[in-house]
């Protein structure tokens, strides 16, 4: 999925692509422990702020550069899903599938979804990956 606005603080979107595609590259490249560990600190909070992404995603779309639409892969649309999962995690300490296919899934739209949107380096800097 293209970027929907214009990336901010000056970062071409050719180098928020190249982040966005080594990031999956990087993470179909781990073990599935690998990537529940990884999942697991994200859906704990550690290096990911899921308060500050989701207060940049709600300026953008009061702004209406971005639209909500019940459309599989739509920014808004998997950041809700991300957030069920979230608080699932929350409530019963795993997510609503046990499945690696489905952790890694999650873990890739958790890394890029905010480049999707545009966020660039506001983005990047709420999520530190290893």
């Amino acid at each position: 999925m293209a970027c929907k606005v214009p990336l901010q603080s000056g970062i071409r979107h050719n180098d928020a692509y190249a982040w966005s595609k080594n990031a999956v590259l990087r993470i179909e490249a781990l073990s599935e422990q690998q990537v529940f560990s990884e999942l697991q600190e994200v859906m704990e909070g550690r290096n990911y702020s899921w308060h500050s992404i989701n207060e940049l995603l709600k300026g953008l779309l009061d702004q209406g550069d971005l639209k909500f639409t019940v459309v599989d892969g739509d920014v808004l649309f998997e950041w809700n899903n991300l957030c069920d999962e979230k608080r699932e995690w929350e409530r019963k300490g795993r997510l609503s599938h046990s499945c690696a296919e489905f952790n890694r899934d999650c873990l890739v739209n958790l890394m890029i979804l905010p480049f999707q949107a545009g966020l660039s380096l506001e983005g990047e800097f709420f999520i530190r990956s290893n």
